[in-house]
């Protein structure tokens, strides 16, 4: 008969350590896939506020040159009626979109910033992760 007593509660130990683990892997894939899903809204809107922005032609240009040109006003105006209309949820720690005319292949580009927060991988940590997402459009001329 072989002594086993040294060994008595090792299965315990490793199921207990399996556990957290599991616990561990399903918290860092709940997250990831929060923080997909909320960069993947951010994308949408900030292609949404560009596509919508590219509508804010000058139109008194339009007629004299028969060139599109964007009116930076008008632009602001269509970016903040997208803005307007979407639900809280997502406006909720959005910064202010920031717009640029004529950028390299694009007429107009939207950013936004937005900071996520970690709902069970926080352990402790004081700074957060700052995503953003950029939306480029074009007129079309022709």
């Amino acid at each position: 008969m072989t002594d086993c007593g040294s060994e008595r509660g090792s299965v315990q130990l490793f199921l207990l350590g399996l556990g957290v683990a599991i616990l561990l892997l399903g918290g860092i894939s709940f997250d990831l896939w929060r923080l997909i899903g909320e960069r993947r809204e951010l994308a949408a809107l900030a292609d949404s506020a560009a596509i919508a922005a590219t509508s804010g032609v000058d139109a008194d240009f339009f007629r004299d040159q028969g060139i599109g040109r964007l009116d930076p006003v008008l632009v602001r105006e269509q970016i903040e009626a997208v803005l307007d209309q979407q639900p809280a949820s997502v406006m909720e720690g959005l910064s202010a979109p920031q717009v640029n005319l004529s950028r390299a292949g694009c007429d107009v580009t939207v950013g936004f910033q937005r900071e996520f927060d970690f709902a069970l991988l926080d352990f402790g940590r004081t700074a957060n992760i700052m995503m953003s997402a950029t939306g480029c459009a074009s007129i079309s001329q022709g």
